[in-house]
Formats: structure tokens, C-alpha cells, sequence
């Protein structure tokens, strides 16, 4: 829009229309917004200004901008076109109640520059512009601000109270668990379902053991993991098994983490584990800060198996000093007289091979600081390593060109897959040239068990040197009756199937 426009636009607003912004969060009734309408209606009345809209947050804290739909379209017609001169509001609280006072004088100094006037209406001053004005909002903003401060403060206590006695604040039960509602004297009035709340102040929430076949599941996964199974397969597993979450959804590994570590399982309450107080900062805290109610109910997994998967999870994330990484490789060395990634992740207590290129950069790198004498698999890791960056490189493209394209894609629990709109199974590869040194010619091959469980696969065709992309595929899965394979010979007959770049894939023909 040019200036001129804008300028005309707030020339053309009669100043006799005006418009409302409501808020209420949870704390208040005398703040509910059909009060506070009463109020701005009354005011609008007594100064015959006519209300022609309502902005509303209902149920909305007011400590940020951010989470309230109603003051954001607000803030966005001001700065646009529009066809008011007045916006009142209830009191300077129901603006905001921001931890930075100038933040809410700065949404207020919006609107008077684009001609709108910001009225308080139950406040006992006018919102002239005057110094007198000026101090006393500075200073009820002050005073809104530490009220939720305060506020914060003592509900923060009350929670740690209440997690201390063995009830349990907000939050879903967890699979394998429920949450039962119980009366002021702790009789059990009935299991709460997923969404369900309490509806008296003074009723409280325990945990307790779900259904058998949950409980069940849950200690299968536990030994899953003890036994060497990573999140990510067991997530996998479960799926195969179509055995949902508490939700009905499928598991991801990021579930199965997150079950893997919580005390709930052992019948032990833990709160504060991390913290967003005043939203202004997510922050997790030490577990010296957490609030921890030990046997707050029956648990559903034996303790010595909880803190042999801790145990095992410990294990897995340890970490490496750069000397000992050179360490392991050194010892797979004098073992096996060579050094490779299936030698290297094979090996007790060292790291994965991944993990060694990611610290030196290459396979060849970390060889050549360990000492050991140039061997022949050197490229053959190096490409490998390489190939991994590709993948990774194509998978954040197709990720942005099917956003691009209005679509949506979320990662698979199979490493570079991409599901596509919910339904679509789409694998990511890179395929290297391998050159035959007796007959000199190179191939390229493609096994036709990457097309098992999806329903395409892209793949990168690597040059000679296995460093720069010639070409990209795109086959369905119908087409592998057998492993693929071709030269420059037989490429042809494939070559249908090839764009020069990904995002050809998407463009209309």
C-alpha cells in the first residue's frame, strides 16, 4: 500500500466508530469478557461512539503478544486500511500484563501513530496523552506486571505441593497409565478420559495403572532396550505390530525416549524438570531444582529393569574425548589388522563410525592421527561419509519444495524416509559409481530392498569420483521386480524416469 493510500484510509475513518479488544484468561470472573463488554458498551454510549467490531482472546495469558489471535488482527487492521478511530479496552490489564512495560507502550504508541485512540474504560483517567496519564499507565503497568510475577510465584508453589502429596498437575497419564479423579477425601469418583478435567478447585488427580496389555507393552519395551534394541526400532516394531499410542497414533523414537526416562513407570511423581515461567524462556532445569514425590502410586515396571535401561541409555550417549576415539581405532587395529566402519561398530565400547567422521571431519583424517599406515577402504569411507551429507542435503530440499508445493511431510522412522500428505512413503538415496577394474566399466546399482515398505524412491546418481551428482531418479516401487542396475550402455532405458535437479520433480508438465 503507498503512503498516500494509507494516509487517505485513516483520513476516511468517521471518529465516531470504534472497536473493542477483550481478554480474559482464568483468573477472574469480574473479568469475564461479557463484563467487560458492559463496561465498553456503557463507555462507547455515554460518548456516542459507535462499536462496530470485537476483538477477542478468551482464555489467553496476557504476558506476551505471541498465543492472542484477537490482539494480533487487531495490531495488523491498525496498520492497514481501516474504518475506526477508537479502541477500547477494559483497563490497562486486559491489554497485557507484559514483563516489559514497554512493550505493551509500544503496541498502544501502533495504533496512535496510524490515528487510533487507545481508551481505558474502567480506569479513573482519561488516555489523553497527558504527563498525568502518561505516569499513571507506567506505573498500572508496573503493577500488572508484578502481579503476575507474583502470581507465578505462588502457583509454582502450590504445584510443588500438591506433586509433593502424590497428586499429579495437568498433563496426559502416559501410555500404560491413567488418571483417576478423586474426591475431597480421596475416594475415587471415576477414571478420566484423554481431555477430560477435573471440575471442583478442591477434587485432585492421581496416577494409576492402566490396562493390562499396556502395562505389558510397556516392560516389552523396557526389555527391548536392556537388550540392545534402539528407540528407533522399537518404534518401528510397534508400528508393524499396529499397536497405537494413548492417542492412537503411531510411535516415534522421540515416545519411546521420553517413556524410556520418566520415573512415572516406577511410581515416583517428578515436576519442574524444565520451566517456561513467564513465557519467556524455556529453560530445563538441573535435578537439583526437580520436585520429586517417590511411590506416589503402584508402579508398572520392576525398578531393576527401569535402572537397567537407564543404565543402557547411559551407555549408548556417552562421551568420547578425541583421545579416546584414537584409542578404539588403535585397538581394532592391532585386532583385525585393518580398520573398517562394520569393524569399528562392531567393536565393544567404541563409538559409532558416524560418530569418528563427524569428529575429525573423515574416516581418513581420524586414520592418519591414530598413526596407521594409509589403507585401501580409505575412499571407500570417505564416500561413504559423503554420501550421508547428500542424503541428508536432498532430504531438506524435498522437505522445502513439498512445503513449497502446499503439501506437508513429516520424517519416517526408517532412516531418509519422507510420508508425504500422511500417505505417501518416499525413500532418499544417493547411489555411488562403482568401477570395475577388470572389464573398466562403471555401474551403478540399485537393490531392490530399498524399495521394500515405500512407495517411491529418489535417488542421486554419483560421477566417478562419487562427489558430484550426474543426475536424480524417481522410481516407484512396481518397477523393482529385481535389483536395478545399468552402465552408460543401458542407461536409456531408464533415463525417462531422471531430471537434471530435485525440484523438477515438482514442476507441472
Amino acid at each position: 500500500m503507498s503512503g498516500g493510500t494509507f494516509k487517505s484510509s485513516i483520513a476516511a475513518a468517521p471518529v465516531t466508530r470504534a472497536v473493542a479488544y477483550v481478554r480474559m484468561s482464568t483468573e477472574r470472573q469480574e473479568y469475564s469478557t461479557r463484563n467487560q463488554l458492559d463496561i465498553i458498551e456503557k463507555y462507547a454510549a455515554d460518548r456516542s461512539l459507535t462499536l462496530v467490531k470485537v476483538y477477542e482472546d478468551a482464555g489467553k495469558s496476557g504476558l506476551t503478544k505471541k498465543g492472542r489471535p484477537g490482539l494480533c488482527r487487531l495490531i495488523e487492521d491498525v496498520q492497514q486500511a481501516h474504518d475506526f478511530a477508537f479502541i477500547l479496552v477494559y483497563d490497562v490489564t486486559r491489554w497485557g500484563r507484559f514483563q516489559d512495560i514497554d512493550e505493551s507502550a509500544y503496541y498502544e504508541y501502533l495504533c496512535r501513530i496510524n490515528g487510533v485512540s487507545v481508551a481505558y474504560c474502567a480506569e479513573v483517567f482519561e488516555n489523553d496523552g497527558s504527563p498525568y496519564a502518561s505516569i499513571i499507565k507506567a506505573l498500572k503497568r508496573i503493577a500488572a506486571a508484578d502481579y503476575s510475577r507474583e502470581l507465578s510465584v505462588k502457583v509454582f508453589k502450590g504445584q510443588c505441593r500438591v506433586i509433593s502429596m502424590g497428586f499429579k498437575v495437568g498433563g496426559q497419564a502416559g501410555y500404560g497409565l491413567r488418571r483417576v479423579l478423586l474426591d475431597e477425601a480421596g475416594g475415587v469418583l471415576q477414571v478420566l478420559r484423554p481431555g477430560e478435567r477435573k471440575a471442583i478447585q478442591n477434587y485432585r488427580v492421581v496416577l494409576a495403572p492402566g490396562p493390562e496389555f499396556e502395562i505389558a507393552v510397556v516392560n516389552q519395551i523396557f526389555q527391548w532396550y536392556v537388550d540392545g534394541i534402539g528407540d528407533r526400532r522399537i518404534a518401528a516394531v510397534l508400528n508393524q505390530q499396529e499397536i497405537a499410542t494413548e492417542r492412537g497414533g503411531p510411535w516415534t523414537p522421540d515416545m519411546i525416549r521420553y517413556l524410556l526416562k520418566s520415573e512415572k513407570y516406577i511410581g515416583n511423581l517428578v515436576y519442574n524438570r524444565s520451566s517456561y515461567k513467564l513465557h519467556r524462556k524455556y529453560v530445563r532445569n538441573p535435578p537439583s531444582e526437580w520436585v520429586r514425590c517417590v511411590k506416589a502410586f503402584a508402579p508398572i515396571v520392576p525398578e531393576e529393569l527401569f535402572n537397567a535401561a537407564k543404565e543402557q541409555r547411559a551407555y549408548r550417549y556417552r562421551r568420547y574425548s578425541r583421545e579416546a576415539i584414537l584409542d578404539c581405532i588403535r585397538r581394532v587395529y592391532t585386532k583385525h589388522g585393518r580398520v573398517t566402519c562394520t569393524l569399528i561398530d562392531i567393536e565393544p565400547d567404541a563409538p559409532n563410525a558416524r560418530l569418528i567422521g563427524y569428529h575429525f571431519g573423515t574416516m581418513r583424517a581420524a586414520f592418519s592421527e591414530a598413526g596407521l599406515p594409509r589403507m585401501n577402504n580409505d575412499s571407500f569411507l570417505e564416500t561413504r561419509t559423503h554420501l550421508y551429507g547428500v542424503r541428508r542435503g536432498m532430504l531438506s530440499e524435498i522437505q522445502t519444495l513439498i512445503s513449497q508445493a502446499g503439501g506437508c511431510s513429516t520424517v519416517d522412522t526408517r532412516p531418509f524416509t519422507l510420508v508425504i500428505n500422511d500417505s505417501i512413503r518416499l525413500s532418499v538415496r544417493a547411489i555411488r559409481c562403482d568401477h570395475d577394474l577388470k572389464y573398466d566399466y562403471f555401474r551403478w546399482r540399485i537393490p531392490k530392498r530399498m524399495s521394500e515398505g515405500v512407495d517411491f524412491v529418489l535417488f542421486a546418481q554419483m560421477d566417478h569420483s562419487n562427489q558430484t551428482i550426474l543426475r536424480y531418479f524417481l522410481f516407484e516401487k512396481a518397477i523393482f521386480t529385481k535389483d536395478i542396475a545399468f552402465t552408460y550402455r543401458s542407461i536409456h532405458r531408464y533415463l525417462p524416469y531422471s531430471r537434471d535437479a530435485v525440484q523438477d520433480f515438482f514442476l507441472s508438465n
